[in-house]
């Protein structure tokens, strides 16, 4: 056997599960990359390697073919193999020495942005206290009813809408569910062309960042406010103008200067409160003599658990500078990533054609599974057990927070929503508070990650009530509370 083939042979019994014009492709790919065959050397013959290797020509010649279809090795006319290009080690050595690419210089500059990031838990269902409102709890998914509509969604007359490639159009089924299901409650007449699905609400919000604004805007945005949608504006140049929310939502009136509002007027993200019907009409009429308009991200508004829901802006009297927001995430499930817009059809028809260019259109049998979903009824049953749970979580959450928590006196709390906002003393610091609490297997937010740099407060806190087993509310504010006590004893021990 020739030098080359010392030891190679080694690779015929390497593994014994592997075919045998496998494990002799390895062997020559080992060859190849050694530099044996650089030079203009020619491969050798078939029946050469299958004498050496004690295996048969057919054999060899498998081996030989796949290299010869991935173009490792090439054919030659009257003249025989040779390795294609050269896969020396050597090669790939120099390629891996070079200098590192600096990204820097050919990354696109963005807007700087101050903000924090938006607080992500992938393993929040790890911890035994996961107060957080950024999923369902796990076990009110609706496992059986969701299996039935994606089934249903792969048969008959469905199955077209759920492999095709759909252009820019969005599934017609699911539309007129959201037409007459989902906005009828929420007071929302819109026909089919004033729709569009979106991959979740921060799609939705970039896709009108890019269409409607940039840099010479200026936007008044909630203070404190939903951190995503800060940073997407952000991003695209707009000029963010803090506006303070109180008891009764977003603070304005007409020397408040913007060109565009992002609210969320239903439960106001993080605190939960509702905007107030005077201010709801008075942006309207501060739009229509602006030339202005508004996006309505409509968060958490299935879940109030007192009372009539307050209109959506979108259902009060000329509401065609109100763009609307919807999502699933919070009611279904964060991992589907649906939502929707719903806005005047010219503005439907520029934000159609720009998510065209990004992802075309949502996965058919998501959006068919989904329609499907919700005109067999499953939806509203689902719903309804999600209110009653989500109601009885924010009775336990809020009793205990006032049985538990530090405070000045005690708390009302809004009644909806999947979270509750906590104002501890003055003296509470909640970002120790939320580090301490991690470690004792808590999750909580702190406040002051929502607010506007340089503004909002330090003894705050956000309580999702979601995501968390029923029984574990009350022990876990037990024990956050513990922590909080303790903070403050040591605090007011140092300082006294």
């Amino acid at each position: 056997m020739d030098d080359f083939l010392a030891g190679r042979s080694a690779y015929l019994d390497a593994d014994t599960t592997m075919p045998m014009y496998r494990r002799v492709r390895a062997m020559i790919e080992d060859l190849l990359a050694r530099g044996v065959f650089d030079g203009g050397r020619p491969m050798p013959s078939t029946r050469y390697l299958s004498q050496e290797l004690g295996v048969s020509r057919n054999t060899v010649a498998a081996a030989y073919d796949e290299l010869i279809a991935l173009g490792v090795i090439e054919s030659r006319p009257r003249s025989g193999l040779y390795a294609a290009t050269p896969l020396t080690r050597a090669a790939a050595e120099s390629v891996s020495s070079a200098e590192p690419v600096d990204w820097s210089t050919l990354l696109r500059p963005r807007e700087s942005v101050e903000f924090t990031r938006t607080l992500g838990h992938p393993d929040a269902f790890d911890y035994p206290y996961p107060f957080i409102s950024s999923q369902p709890e796990l076990r009110s998914f609706p496992v059986r009813g969701w299996l039935r509509a994606a089934s249903e969604a792969m048969t008959g007359p469905h199955l077209r809408y759920s492999v095709r490639d759909a252009v820019d159009q969005d599934d017609p089924l699911l539309v007129e569910a959201l037409r007459k299901e989902i906005l009828p409650s929420r007071g929302i007449e819109a026909s089919s062309d004033e729709i569009l699905v979106t991959s979740g609400t921060q799609q939705g919000l970039s896709l009108i960042a890019d269409v409607l604004l940039g840099s010479g805007k200026i936007m008044g945005f909630e203070n404190p406010g939903y951190l995503d949608a800060m940073h997407i504006f952000k991003r695209s140049g707009v000029e963010l103008s803090p506006v303070p929310v109180d008891g009764r939502g977003a603070v304005f009136d007409r020397s408040t200067v913007f060109d565009a509002m992002y609210l969320t007027p239903s439960h106001h993200h993080p605190t939960n409160v509702t905007l107030s019907l005077p201010r709801r009409k008075l942006l309207l009429e501060l739009l229509e003599e602006r030339n202005g308009f508004v996006i309505e991200d409509d968060y958490d508004s299935e879940f109030r658990f007192r009372g009539r829901p307050t209109p959506s802006l979108k259902s009060i009297g000329d509401n065609r500078r109100v763009i609307y927001l919807g999502s699933f995430s919070k009611f279904l499930s964060a991992g589907l990533r649906i939502g929707y817009i719903v806005a005047d059809a010219p503005v439907i028809a520029a934000l159609r054609a720009e998510r065209h260019h990004r992802t075309k259109h949502l996965p058919g049998h998501i959006q068919r599974s989904l329609a499907l979903f919700i005109t067999s009824g499953d939806y509203h049953k689902v719903l309804r057990s999600h209110r009653r749970r989500l109601k009885q979580n924010w009775e336990i959450i809020t009793e205990s927070i006032n049985m538990y928590m530090p405070r000045v006196e005690a708390s009302s709390f809004p009644p909806g929503g999947v979270s509750v906002w906590y104002t501890g003393p003055e003296d509470l610091d909640a970002a120790e508070l939320t580090e301490r609490a991690a470690k004792q297997g808590i999750l909580v937010a702190d406040g002051s990650r929502y607010f506007f740099p340089g503004t909002g407060s330090h003894n705050c806190l956000r309580l999702g009530f979601g995501s968390i087993a029923q029984q574990s509310i009350e022990p876990g504010i037990a024990l956050l509370g513990g922590i909080a006590h303790r903070m403050l004893d040591e605090t007011r021990r140092i300082s006294g």
